[in-house]
């Protein structure tokens, strides 16, 4: 159960970008979609084998405490992270391809497709998955810590991920612009603060 939440909370975020995408009349190809997965997926699978050595050097009941922590913080950043950052004073939009962070991509996912082509190339994709992939270092963190097997967790979120992206792209298609808001809404931070409960 833990696993499939994990993958779940993990390709949230990767279903609404290929939604928004995919909206806005750009193609995903099968090998770029999987670029991204994996590069989301490597991200959550290092996290979670260094942190499974924290066992070793933590007792079990504090690192436990520390998982849970650590998921409760970063499902509740999820939810109102981008309430807080409209407080700050605005920063200035770079263009051009470059590596995105979090929120850019987010709130905007067309601009993976930084050269314009109507078509998210591998590269695109490894970084968009990298922007995508900032709650998965907590995540795999969290797991590792948590006692979950580092393979299996990049297993699930490879998984998780390609259907993600094939059921957001496909659901994205004939969207109203009404719909495609509830993308938006962040699935994955719910889930988050649910496994800092059962975990």
């Amino acid at each position: 159960m833990g696993l499939l939440l994990i993958g779940a909370a993990t390709s949230a975020d990767i279903f609404a970008a290929a939604l928004g995408i995919s909206a806005g009349g750009i193609k995903f190809p099968i090998r770029s979609a999987f670029a991204s997965v994996l590069s989301g997926a490597a991200v959550l699978w290092l996290s979670a084998l260094l942190a499974s050595a924290a066992d070793r050097i933590l007792p079990l009941d504090i690192a436990v405490y520390i998982s849970k922590a650590i998921l409760l913080i970063m499902g509740l950043y999820s939810i109102f992270g981008d309430r807080i950052k409209k407080l700050l004073p605005p920063r200035k939009k770079r263009k051009g391809c470059r590596l995105y962070h979090y929120a850019e991509v987010m709130n905007d996912p067309k601009i993976s497709d930084c050269d314009n082509s109507k078509s998210i190339s591998p590269a695109e994709g490894i970084a968009m998955g990298i922007a995508l992939s900032a709650d998965s270092v907590f995540m795999g963190i969290s797991a590792g810590i948590a006692g979950y097997a580092p393979v299996m967790i990049f297993i699930s979120s490879l998984f998780f991920g390609m259907g993600a992206i094939a059921l957001g792209t496909a659901v994205g298609k004939g969207l109203s612009a009404r719909i495609k808001s509830l993308a938006r809404i962040p699935v994955g931070g719910i889930i988050l603060i649910i496994l800092a409960f059962i975990i």
